[in-house]
């Protein structure tokens, strides 16, 4: 099932899944989504991240 939600809604669902040691498999497209959204609605905003090779 497929349904629309906000970009909240997601990003809430999201961490609480984090949060909690719940897998984020099942939102991978998702997060896909997510990324390419904020690669072009905000592509000069700055965030840390810890690099791993």
């Amino acid at each position: 099932m497929q349904k629309e939600i906000t970009i909240k809604e997601f990003v809430s669902e999201l961490v609480r899944r984090i949060d909690s040691d719940k897998g984020i498999d099942c939102c991978r497209e998702e997060i896909k989504r997510l990324a390419e959204l904020a690669g072009r609605k905000c592509p000069d905003e700055k965030i840390l991240v810890t690099w791993k090779d």
